[in-house]
């Protein structure tokens, strides 16, 4: 099976919805922050600190090494999608779905410490927001709204993957 692969925005929901199609599929899952992290021996907060440009090029990276997976769940990070090159090497690495999210329910559930770019406020969430939505429709196979359940949402994702 081709690798399923997650986009959206910080907080829409890519890692829990990867855990869960995990199971369901029973496919295993890559976090590209955490292999990031793994492979680097840095946090993202401490690459961010580097430069957002030193992240990113690692980012661009793990993309690369992604694109040599196959059968696996890809949940990205937030703005791997900034750069087309990445956006390119996603669509082909397999079927990439964007998970979208009202902002509402992001800023409620998001735990903004843990996130570098949101350190100034959930403000910058919806800037992020208008600067990346049309990236990741450009990005993306299938736009899936997440506004529903976890079920719902895997559910489709499922059926569209069929």
């Amino acid at each position: 099976m081709k690798n399923i692969i997650l986009v959206g925005i910080m907080g829409c929901g890519k890692t829990t919805i990867s855990k869960l199609l995990s199971e369901k599929l029973n496919m295993p899952v890559i976090d590209m922050d955490e292999y990031l992290e793994k492979k680097y021996q840095l946090t993202i907060p401490e690459m961010f600190d580097i430069s957002e440009d030193y992240f990113r090029d690692r980012e661009s990276e793990a993309c690369l090494d992604m694109a040599q997976l196959d059968g696996y769940i890809i949940s990205t990070g937030g703005g791997v999608v900034k750069r087309k090159e990445n956006r390119d090497i996603l669509k082909q690495a397999g079927t990439v779905f964007y998970i979208d999210r009202p902002l509402d329910n992001i800023v409620s559930d998001v735990e903004t410490a843990h996130r570098p770019l949101l350190k100034d406020g959930p403000q910058k969430l919806y800037q992020l927001y208008d600067e990346r939505h049309d990236l990741y429709l450009d990005s993306c196979h299938y736009h899936v709204d997440n506004d529903g359940t976890l079920d719902d949402i895997v559910n489709k994702i499922v059926e569209d993957i069929k």
